[in-house]
């Protein structure tokens, strides 16, 4: 018999970006330079700094101790580096930068993100948290980080973002998002006070006004006395540091020494003496590192593609001479990549956060930035962000994807792709229940989609969950109320004749020409991803294990152990099975699964 070693082969590590959450500028003591300092978020491992020379381009990479990578970076007085880092820890490093060498790494208990860091003009460093919405003080000098209390009575509260220390004797801070807010935190007393209206963020900060900014609306407010400012012109006094790319769009660039500006553009930078120089864009200096794999799918070729778990970038990988690409940023907003479907010889993908449905032709030139290809087709935003569903190939010939909504809302869609004439649909809650699209599948006649409570920015909802059969052309023909142990999630695939649906640590299985559920096998453990392998095979991840189900009887063909948690996985057309454990690729062969269900 086989070992589980002797099952599965690594094919690589293909998954390669950079995810710049925040920038500084720095003079650095060790050699005089001046340096942009990039933080790097490296989904699924150890974040990094990397230092850029202004004037060689050369750059420098420094890991950080610990977590993905951090949106909080200070330069303290171009003596130290401080960051704050998510997703697990909310760590507080600091960087010596003469030393290059890194302090005891501190946290604050139970929280997990540090949002944008800001110093105080008490000379410490003050940062927002998720979950905890609370504001955080390290005090540079003693190394020792504080809690300043939570920035809302709201206890459905979780975030605190962004910061502003620009106003002396103040810390500003916004959050939300289930009441937004935004105050203003008195260092001295250590006391919040409301100012301004609830959802706007601090825009700038002079000794004339304090500017607040929604969605292009703009209020003024006095910098001494928080009362609100009629505009007065003032709005033409604000701060506008931005240049213009060669496709024509406004860039915002940061302000480097005499004169001179740079920036920073998903996979790459630039650096120019004046605002009305063109950017000539330039990759990062420094290797990419490998990065947590979000979505894997195969082309019609059986080469996998997918995409990073943070970093709006695809990937490819040849298995047969494991030859890798990784694309630049696939649109223009931020985010990452949930559904990729391959439809004669095309890409469409769906993508968060901006709610977008693009479409990538791998035969022709990459020209994202023209929005030529990848091209960026109607967007379900701003009601829609994300494709928590992914997407699938549906019954009438085009792209479906399920989604969930905006921040601070609890909700769902399905949307449709034609591929013929790229229009997008959308239908807002195909089950009215107020719940987020979690997963999607489809056979010859119905989509299937599964609901559940999660939402951005929100706590889960702990509600009963659904399942929902959609006819194109018709809409929704069936739902059922799970129990309410019975949690859904992504796993969900369709066989000709039988539904597989994750609920709890079961997977039920669905009859669509009855329309009802009539068995289940229990798993153990919820199933994070279900691929179908071929006509006979379903492949069931749950927590460490992989199991492979005949899908005619619904029995378990073997239960194999597994490197770590599958965080996606696909099949090819030649019958193989790929699976990504964090940022590795490993394989199964068709002729393995045969000889197993032999």
């Amino acid at each position: 018999m086989n070992t589980e070693q002797s099952i599965y082969e690594l094919l690589g590590r293909p998954c390669r970006n950079f995810n710049i959450l925040a920038s500084t500028v720095i003079i650095d003591p060790l050699d005089g330079r001046e340096k942009l300092v990039l933080s790097n978020f490296a989904a699924g491992q150890t974040g990094n700094l990397i230092l850029v020379d202004t004037v060689t381009g050369e750059g420098e990479s420094i890991p950080l101790p610990g977590d993905s990578g951090a949106w909080g970076l200070v330069n303290w007085n171009n003596k130290k580096l401080v960051v704050g880092t998510c997703p697990q820890h909310a760590y507080l490093h600091c960087l010596d930068l003469s030393s290059r060498t890194w302090a005891e790494p501190l946290s604050d208990p139970g929280e997990k993100y540090f949002w944008k860091m800001t110093l105080g003009s008490d000379g410490n460093v003050y940062g927002g948290t998720w979950p905890g919405c609370s504001l955080l003080r390290y005090d540079p000098v003693t190394h020792t980080l504080e809690n300043m209390g939570r920035a809302s009575d709201n206890p459905k509260n979780q975030y605190s973002r962004p910061v502003d220390g620009s106003l002396p004797g103040y810390i500003l801070l916004a959050g939300g998002y289930d009441e937004p807010f935004l105050k203003a935190f008195h260092i001295e007393s250590r006391t919040f006070r409301d100012f301004g209206t609830p959802g706007f963020v601090v825009r700038e900060v002079t000794e004339e006004f304090i500017c607040t900014a929604k969605d292009g609306q703009l209020e003024f407010y006095d910098p001494r006395t928080f009362e609100q400012l009629p505009d007065d012109g003032l709005g033409e006094k604000l701060k506008t540091i931005e240049t213009t790319l060669p496709n024509g769009k406004r860039h915002r660039a940061i302000e480097l020494a005499n004169g001179r500006f740079a920036g920073v553009r998903g996979q790459d930078i630039y650096l120019i003496d004046s605002l009305d120089e063109t950017p000539k864009l330039m990759r990062i200096p420094v290797e990419a590192p490998a990065t947590g794999i979000h979505t894997l799918v195969s082309d019609a070729e059986g080469r996998l593609w997918g995409s990073c778990g943070f970093g709006q970038t695809i990937f490819r990988l040849d298995v047969e001479d494991r030859s890798e690409w990784n694309s630049s940023s696939v649109c223009d907003a931020g985010g990452e990549v949930y559904g990729m479907v391959f439809l004669e010889g095309k890409l469409f993908m769906s993508s968060y956060v901006g709610g977008d449905h693009i479409v990538y032709d791998p035969s022709k030139p990459w020209d994202q930035l023209n929005n030529a290809n990848p091209k960026t087709l109607r967007s379900v935003s701003p009601e829609f962000v994300r494709p928590e569903g992914r997407s699938v190939l549906g019954p009438d010939g085009a792209i479906w994807t399920g989604w969930s909504a905006n921040y601070g809302t609890y909700g769902g869609a399905l949307s449709r792709i034609d591929p013929q004439t790229l229009e997008v649909e959308c239908w807002k809650s195909p089950i009215p229940n107020e719940q987020q699209v979690s997963g999607l599948a489809a056979d010859s006649r119905y989509l299937y989609f599964t609901t559940n409570g999660g939402a951005s920015g929100l706590p889960y909802k702990d509600v009963p969950c659904y399942f929902g059969v959609w006819e194109p052309g018709k809409g929704l023909v069936f739902e059922h109320r799970f129990e309410s142990a019975e949690r859904t999630g992504k796993a969900i695939v369709a066989f000709d004749a039988k539904v597989f649906v994750r609920a709890g640590a079961d997977i039920r299985i669905f009859d669509p020409a009855a329309l009802r559920f009539v068995d289940s096998i229990a798993t153990g453990a919820d199933c994070s991803w279900m691929v179908q392998v071929d006509s006979r095979t379903l492949a069931a991840f749950c927590g460490r294990k992989l199991l492979l189900i005949d899908s005619g009887s619904a029995a378990v063909l073997r239960e194999i152990a597994l490197p770590g948690h599958v965080g996606a996985a696909a099949a090819t057309p030649a019958g193989d099975l790929a699976f990504a454990v964090e940022e590795a690729v490993y394989r199964i062969t068709a002729d393995i699964i045969e000889g197993i269900r032999s």
